[in-house]
């Protein structure tokens, strides 16, 4: 009878051990408090789970934050694609090149960021254990080791196409603190991306314009032998730009540099913080992305009313990359006078409604020079509700049903 009782608790641990026998065993991992895309907290990328995945939505500003409690960091791990099953790895996009930007406490009143480029091996490989692998984790490691680290940005800058052309995918990550980063790549073969070039880390301060800002480069020789691009993975590690923390009434107010903006009018403001972007004056738009840090000037051009979550949303203008965008974001994260700001009309009551003649591009602003929405058109007999017009451009909105969104 005894045995008989045993018998199920005996099977019941075959299958925990069963459960946890693949699961990443990585010395020195941090705890991480969450991490967040645009959209909020995406939890598949925490679980240590191959069965889920965080796919990238937007094409531009940064893909994904990880935010920790001050650790201690010299390593990431990346669980890279859909690593489920080797169709499901094959059918979604992989990253290929990974912009890394590591934020830490330089000293008791500074913080500073330095930013590192890496390219990711295309392999699938669940199980692997091999030098720089478990279980299908990708190492990336980190020229030092960094303490007290309040955030990791991750940005996609380029994808390993699937068979389906899905959208960059990452299963999950791990951080850890790490005993052998080091800037100087390891003679033996390794599946772990190398910084190959290094810059000297900046004096913490606060930031200065590019042109006045002093660095030094170091280069690391790659050996002879694995000079090949596509057999040696790399790191192009990005000149860091520290920012200022204000300190008690210390307080730091930065002085913005003239911006010369496009023709068109608006009142000058101030980003509170980073700015996380909406099309559209609402949470049901689609999300281009995070743009500009706190302190950059920007124009803001117009002012429309939610009515959802009663407050205000301001369309502000920028330039990225040589290109300019007009987004969204919400009156908390703007400094700007209200009073100077027109107030567009009131989402659902249009100026006039019309249904596109021709499948159209579209673009981030009345024309140029302003972006265009890359890899998204304007399908032909499309219902527009038309809110501004300006310079022979109309502002409208519409529903994408091919995504899912409003634009």
């Amino acid at each position: 009878m005894n045995k008989l009782r045993l018998l199920p608790l005996l099977i019941l641990a075959l299958i925990c051990l069963c459960g946890t026998a693949f699961a990443a065993n990585i010395p020195g991992q941090q705890s991480i408090s969450y991490i967040e895309d645009a959209t909020g907290e995406v939890t598949s990328l925490t679980d240590d789970e191959t069965s889920t995945a965080w796919t990238k939505q937007s094409a531009y500003g940064t893909d994904l934050t990880i935010h920790l409690y001050s650790g201690t960091v010299g390593e990431i791990w990346v669980r890279n694609g859909y690593a489920y099953t080797q169709n499901w790895y094959n059918h979604y996009d992989r990253v290929d090149t990974l912009l890394v930007t590591v934020y830490y406490q330089a000293n008791r009143y500074t913080e500073s960021y330095d930013s590192y480029r890496y390219r990711l091996t295309d392999a699938y490989r669940p199980n692997t254990y091999a030098n720089g692998w478990d279980s299908g984790y990708q190492q990336l490691l980190l020229p030092k080791q960094y303490k007290g680290v309040t955030k990791i940005e991750l940005t996609v800058e380029s994808v390993a196409n699937g068979n389906a052309g899905t959208g960059a995918t990452i299963s999950d990550i791990i951080v850890a603190s790490g005993s052998h980063a080091t800037a100087t790549p390891k003679a033996d073969a390794t599946a772990t991306p190398q910084p190959v070039v290094v810059y000297v880390t900046a004096t913490p301060g606060s930031q200065q314009d590019d042109d006045d800002y002093p660095y030094v480069e170091y280069l690391t020789p790659i050996p002879e032998d694995e000079e090949d691009d596509d057999d040696y993975p790399y790191v192009e590690v990005i000149t860091p730009r520290p920012t200022a923390t204000p300190y008690l009434e210390e307080l730091i107010t930065p002085t913005p540099r003239p911006v010369e903006y496009p023709s068109s009018s608006g009142a000058i403001g101030y980003a509170n913080k980073r700015l996380a972007t909406r099309s559209g004056p609402g949470t049901m738009y689609d999300e281009p992305g995070s743009f500009l840090s706190e302190g950059s000037q920007l124009k803001v051009v117009s002012k429309s009313w939610d009515d959802n979550n009663n407050l205000w949303w301001y369309q502000f203008e920028f330039e990225y990359k040589d290109e300019w965008y007009r987004l969204y974001t919400t009156d908390s994260r703007i400094t700007v006078d209200a009073s100077d700001v027109r107030e567009e009309p009131v989402r659902g009551e249009p100026l006039d409604t019309q249904y596109s003649s021709y499948e159209a591009d579209i673009y981030y602003g009345p024309g140029e020079p302003y972006a265009k929405v890359r890899n998204v058109t304007m399908g032909e007999g499309k219902r527009c509700d038309i809110y501004v017009i300006e310079d022979g451009w109309a502002l409208v909105d519409y529903y994408d049903y091919g995504r899912d969104v409003n634009r």
